[in-house]
């Protein structure tokens, strides 16, 4: 049972202690989102940005890894009523999609967790329609957090450190469109990156 697995119960708890930028971030999220849009959230945890997106979206796919983060989602979504979204466990490397298939694809803090988050970008990239947004909310600057430094000790393991300016220019890279990105601050701070599909 990996850190993700076991800490998904307390999850939203120590997300709290980031309140300010979590609830900006899901609230950029839900503007986004087209009317009756077909969404896709992968890595979607205990589904923030799925229940902000399920608001105005005719359907959200919320996917992850871990069956017990699903769960939280699961139980956050009947507290909410919300009943246009399919909770699956899939890997944001190999989605099972065809290409195009949605109208707005979202991976909130995920990329910095990554050994290689092109290929992730490029395959959630592959499933999003021409003209459709990869919205992908990442940490920056998180060897400064208390809360990571915390979390590490438990388990919790990242694999990139980036600045705003790196995630942008990360992002850049991948060739899959125009990169927009704003620095949300707070205790953990993210770089708040969207990206309109060629």
């Amino acid at each position: 049972m990996d850190f993700w697995d076991r800490f998904a119960g307390l999850y939203d708890i120590g997300q709290s202690i980031n309140g300010k930028v979590q609830g900006e971030m899901a609230r950029l999220a839900a503007e986004l989102i087209p009317e009756g849009a077909v969404v896709l959230d992968t890595a979607a945890g205990t589904g923030i940005l799925t229940m902000a997106a399920a608001k105005k979206a005719a359907e959200v796919v919320c996917t992850d890894m871990s069956s017990p983060m699903l769960e939280q989602a699961r139980a956050k979504a009947r507290r909410g009523g919300l009943t246009n979204i399919r909770f699956e466990e899939r890997n944001i490397f190999h989605l099972e999609d065809e290409d195009g298939a949605y109208d707005a694809v979202m991976a909130g803090n995920v990329l910095h967790l990554l050994t290689d988050p092109q290929s992730a970008v490029k395959e959630l990239a592959r499933v999003t329609k021409r003209g459709g947004l990869l919205i992908l909310p990442t940490y920056v600057n998180i060897h400064d957090s208390v809360s990571i430094k915390l979390y590490k000790k438990l388990g919790f393991k990242q694999e990139q450190d980036y600045t705003p300016t790196s995630y942008k220019v990360m992002l850049e890279e991948c060739g899959v469109g125009r990169v927009k990105a704003r620095l949300i601050k707070g205790m953990v701070p993210c770089c708040f990156a969207v990206i309109k599909k060629d």
